[in-house]
C-alpha cells in the first residue's frame, strides 16, 4: 500500500498545489479528519509508513543504525519522529521535496509545547537522518542544518523525602503501580530501565533485579527494601516470565513506549495529589539523596545510581541550609 496523501496535506499545501497559507483552516469534515488521524496512528503502529517515499528511506536508516549496534531504546527514540515525518509528508514524491520551512512547521506542529530538551532531541533526530541521507546520495542538502536548536536552560532538580515517596506509593490502586513507584523512587531506576523490566528480571530467591541500563549494559542490583520485595512476591505470582512490568493493557509482552511511561507517572502523581510539575527523573534524585542522608556515604549513593564517578552522583544530592547547620553544630560539639 502506497500513500498518495497524508494528514499533513490536510493543513499544508504540498509542492505544486499553489497554496500559500499553510495555516488555512481545513474544509474537510470532522469525520474525514478523524479518519486521517486513525490512518496516521495505524501507519506508525504497523510500520506501513515505510511504504511512503520518505518512509522508505527511514526504513533504510533504521537498518543502518541497527547494524551499527545502536541500542533498542535509541532505535525507538529515533523512529517515532521519523515515522510522523513520513506520514505527514506522504504526499511528497521524494525526500528531496522537503524544505527547511517544512521541517520548522513540522517541529512546531508536534512539539512546540514540549520542553527545550525534547525539542532539541527531535531536531537532532531530523538532522541525523538527513545527514545520513546526504552522505548516501539520497538528498542534495541537509535542510535541517539551518534550524537553530533551542537554548539549553539550567534545570534545577529536586529531591523528595521518603515520606513523599511513601505517599506516592500508597496512593496507587494496583501493586504494579506501587512497585513501579518504588523502583524509581527508592532504587533510582531511569525511565527506560523501568520500561524494559520483565518478570524474568526479578530473582526473589536472591532478592535481586537485573536492570538494562544505558548502552544496553545489564547490572544485577539488590532489591533491598522489604516492602518492595513483599509487593513483588505477591504481584509476580502466576505471571509469564516474558511479561513486562509496565505494558499496554492488551499486550503483556510488549513494553510501554517512553511517552506512555511519562503518562503513567503523571497518573500516579494525580492519584497522590502531587503537582504535575514533579519530574520522573527527580525520583532518581530522591532515591540517591535519601540513601545518602541515611548512610552519610556518597559511595553508596554512587553504587545505587551506577555512576562511574562520585562527582556525577554529587549532582544528585541536595544538601540544604539545615544540613549545613547540623554539620556546623556537629563540629562544635
Amino acid at each position: 500500500m502506497r500513500y498518495n496523501n497524508g494528514p499533513a496535506a490536510l493543513t499544508r499545501p504540498g509542492p505544486g498545489t499553489g497554496g500559500n497559507d499553510s495555516h488555512a483552516p481545513s474544509t474537510l469534515s470532522r469525520e474525514a479528519l478523524a479518519q486521517a488521524a486513525q490512518i496516521r496512528q495505524l501507519a506508525m503502529k504497523d510500520k506501513s509508513y515505510r511504504s511512503t517515499p520518505i518512509g522508505e528511506h527511514v526504513g533504510h536508516y533504521q537498518r543502518a543504525m541497527r547494524f551499527s549496534d545502536r541500542s533498542p531504546n535509541t532505535l525507538d527514540t529515533y523512529e517515532l519522529p521519523l515515522a510522523k515525518l513520513s506520514v505527514d509528508f506522504a504526499h511528497y514524491a521524494s525526500l528531496d521535496d522537503l524544505t527547511t520551512e517544512d521541517l520548522r512547521y513540522f517541529l512546531d506542529e508536534h512539539w512546540s509545547e514540549c520542553s527545550a530538551a525534547t525539542r532539541r532531541l527531535k531536531l537532532a533526530v531530523l538532522r541525523s537522518f538527513l545527514q545520513w541521507a546526504l552522505e548516501n546520495g539520497k538528498v542534495k542538502t541537509n535542510v535541517a542544518a539551518p534550524i537553530r536548536s533551542p537554548k539549553r536552560a539550567h534545570v534545577e532538580r529536586q529531591a523528595y523525602s521518603t515520606d513523599v515517596i511513601d505517599q506516592l506509593r500508597d496512593a496507587q490502586p494496583s501493586l504494579c503501580d506501587q512497585i513501579g513507584v518504588q523502583l524509581v523512587g527508592r532504587l533510582g531506576l531511569r525511565k527506560n530501565e523501568l520500561r524494559l523490566l520483565r518478570v524474568r528480571d526479578f530473582d526473589l530467591t536472591r532478592g535481586t533485579v537485573k536492570i538494562t541500563g544505558k548502552g544496553n549494559k545489564t547490572v544485577v542490583m539488590p532489591i533491598g527494601f522489604r516492602q518492595l520485595k513483599t509487593d513483588l512476591e505477591v504481584h509476580l505470582v502466576g505471571l509469564g516470565e516474558d511479561e513486562y512490568l509496565l505494558h499496554p493493557w492488551d499486550h503483556k509482552t510488549r513494553p510501554y513506549d517512553q511517552a506512555s511511561v511519562h503518562r503513567w507517572f503523571k497518573r500516579c502523581l494525580a492519584r497522590a495529589g502531587l503537582p504535575a510539575t514533579v519530574k520522573l527523573h527527580e525520583m532518581r534524585h530522591s532515591a540517591a539523596d535519601n540513601l545518602w542522608r541515611k548512610s552519610g556515604d556518597i559511595v553508596m549513593a554512587q553504587q545505587l545510581l551506577r555512576h562511574e564517578s562520585p562527582s556525577t552522583t554529587a549532582g544528585y544530592l541536595h544538601p540544604n541550609r539545615a544540613d549545613l547547620q547540623a554539620a556546623l553544630e556537629a563540629i562544635d560539639e
